[in-house]
């Protein structure tokens, strides 16, 4: 892909070996599920921006809480775990690349 979504985070009481991990998974998300449809973004418009800005939390109960916002081209596509969250880290990101990737398909 020739240009590469901006990507902004925060992890609030997210274990540094877990941050990592999320951020491998979002690069692994963006690369491998979403670049057909990122392409297809910057291909409509040259100057099209993709922004992905998202924050993960831990609670007390061991489960994670995310917070995405997609932003593509002036247009805005939010996801959230809402309070229960996942208790596998991995689950918040993939079901939010899934979501977005449903969305940009209708």
């Amino acid at each position: 892909m020739a240009k590469n979504p901006v990507i902004s985070y925060q992890f609030t009481d997210v274990r540094p070996e877990n941050q990592e991990l999320v951020k491998k998974l979002i690069q692994k998300n963006i690369e491998g599920k979403m670049d057909s449809y990122f392409k297809k973004i910057y291909t409509n418009k040259e100057t099209a921006e993709i922004r992905i800005d998202y924050k993960i939390t831990g609670n007390k109960q061991g489960k994670y809480a995310g917070d995405f916002k997609f932003n593509y081209d002036g247009k805005i596509f939010t996801w959230s775990t809402g309070e229960g969250g996942f208790k596998i880290i991995e689950d918040v990101v993939n079901h939010a690349f899934e979501h977005f990737k449903m969305h940009l398909s209708k």
